[in-house]
């Protein structure tokens, strides 16, 4: 470790440079900004220290210098605690770290160790990286290794949103996930698996046949990475279990959450109430019969839709012993996104919109409320209806009037794609879905495609690419986790 320490008054910290040296670190000194720079131009170094208070260049004007020639050495500023104008000043200036006044030699050293563990772990990063891939490509195509290929892929996206192998690998997944949907998705249903319609009989209601008291958070529109950057903020107190399962299609509100709540199919919700999958205005009652349909007449519950920050802010604990909270306005910010120019500007792309979303969550502090629910006895379940992607490509559907709204799918007899991006699904009693007069086709896309008409492809790719929306077959949508939250 090679340190540049930029003091006029270096000659004061000859006992910190004895200590530092004994540490193995390095100390090269020098007492005048303008020396610094012509010598950074001659070596390289670790790290930098520099004074803010000097003759001739301050701090900030010398670190301004020290990033055009050398912008990937950090930087630590030596300043006084009175210097806080300064400090706000120099994050701008992609500052590494600050040492007040006056210096300890222990400082200097912890920045040196935080250091080597920034660099020991992107070396580690390497081999991080190829263990993960061989994990992945190790699991098989079948239901129980999708669950693990998503939640290993969307925990490492919650990691390092932005890591561009992590970006492609991704969607090279995807387009194979799609196809083995669209070859399997009908079988699923024959099957034992932890699904979207028997999430609740599967991990709510044996707890609530043994008289425990629970707690019950749906998310609308929640990705798995979401979750996982939920579950880093949470205190060390709370024991935390997280299961992946799958979805439903269409991964929409009005087909996922019913199920959810109804402990059923869509063509079965249809069946039993043909008006109630046209909304999400039932959800209670869906509920309320599927407890009764378990043995669970009796169980006193509080189901309430919380559909605004304030009412976020405002939660409050009934004593049911089932007491449900529907987060039911997420979604509607990534429409509303949509629609209006500030909101673009503030959620931009896919990494701003989530974080957007984790201020909304933290400003309400409902991961104190959770913790608080805990502290009463409450075992707290956590999930979502689906998740949501950023979409990208345009793909012309062609029909006529009795297509559905939509542009991750469309019901309709006249449905037709031609091109990559979507699929056509023409038997919906197979996948589980109710067949609707003029609604017996439907179109559902896959990867980051969108459905645009022929009429002007442009026009619409123009409004929608980068809009965030659910609906489709992707493991961002369909591989969705159940979060338990104890003491």
């Amino acid at each position: 470790m090679k340190i540049l320490w930029i003091d006029d008054e270096i000659e004061g910290f000859k006992p910190h440079l004895k200590f530092l040296e004994r540490e193995g670190i390095e100390v090269k000194t020098i007492d005048r900004p303008e020396e610094a720079l012509r010598t950074l131009r001659k070596e390289t170094f670790d790290l930098i220290l520099l004074d803010y208070r000097m003759p001739g260049l301050n701090g900030l004007q010398t670190l301004k210098k020290i990033k055009r020639i050398s912008p990937n050495i950090p930087v630590a500023l030596v300043s006084m605690i009175s210097d806080k104008d300064v400090i706000e000043e120099t994050i701008a200036e992609d500052i590494f770290d600050y040492i007040i006044k006056p210096v300890k030699p222990t400082q200097i050293l912890a920045l040196v160790k935080r250091l080597e563990a920034d660099k020991l772990k992107e070396k580690l990063k390497g081999k991080k990286l190829s263990e993960r891939y061989s994990e992945i490509l190790e699991l098989p195509e079948n239901f129980e290794g999708w669950l693990k290929k998503g939640q290993a892929l969307l925990t490492w996206k919650a990691e390092t949103p932005n890591d561009e192998t992590l970006i492609e690998e991704i969607s090279s997944q995807n387009n194979a996930f799609a196809k083995w949907v669209f070859e399997n998705y009908k079988n699923l249903f024959n099957e034992d698996h932890l699904r979207s319609y028997n999430l609740v009989e599967k991990e709510i209601i044996p707890l609530l046949k043994s008289g425990e008291k629970v707690m019950f958070f749906v998310f609308d529109s929640f990705r798995f990475d979401q979750f996982i950057g939920m579950v880093k903020t949470l205190p060390g107190s709370i024991k935390v279990s997280i299961k992946p399962y799958m979805g439903i299609l269409p991964t929409a509100t009005v087909y996922a959450r019913n199920a959810l709540f109804a402990g059923k199919t869509p063509i079965e919700i249809y069946h039993a109430h043909p008006d109630w999958l046209a909304d999400n205005r039932h959800e209670m009652e869906l509920l309320r019969e599927n407890l009764i349909y378990h043995g669970l007449k009796d169980v006193e519950f509080n189901f309430q839709k919380i559909n605004s920050q304030t009412h976020l802010k405002s939660l409050s604990i009934k004593g049911a012993q089932f007491e449900v909270f529907v987060i039911n306005f997420l979604d509607l910010i990534s429409h509303l996104r949509q629609e209006v120019e500030a909101l673009k500007d503030i959620a931009g792309d896919e990494a701003s919109f989530i974080r957007w979303c984790n201020f909304i969550l933290q400003d309400a502090k409902l991961y104190e409320f959770f913790k608080k629910s805990i502290d009463m006895g409450y075992t707290i379940f956590a999930t979502t209806d689906h998740g949501w992607v950023e979409v990208k490509h345009p793909v012309i559907i062609i029909g006529g009037e009795d297509l559905t709204p939509g542009l991750r799918f469309k019901f309709g007899d006249s449905a037709r794609v031609k091109d990559k991006g979507a699929f056509m699904v023409y038997n919906l009693k197979e996948w589980k879905l109710p067949v609707v007069k003029s609604k017996s086709r439907l179109a559902i896309t896959y990867e980051y495609y969108f459905l645009v008409y022929p009429s002007d492809p442009n026009v619409y790719k123009k409004i929608y690419e980068g809009g965030i929306f659910h609906g489709g077959i992707t493991l961002e949508e369909l591989i969705l986790p159940v979060l338990k939250l104890s003491s």
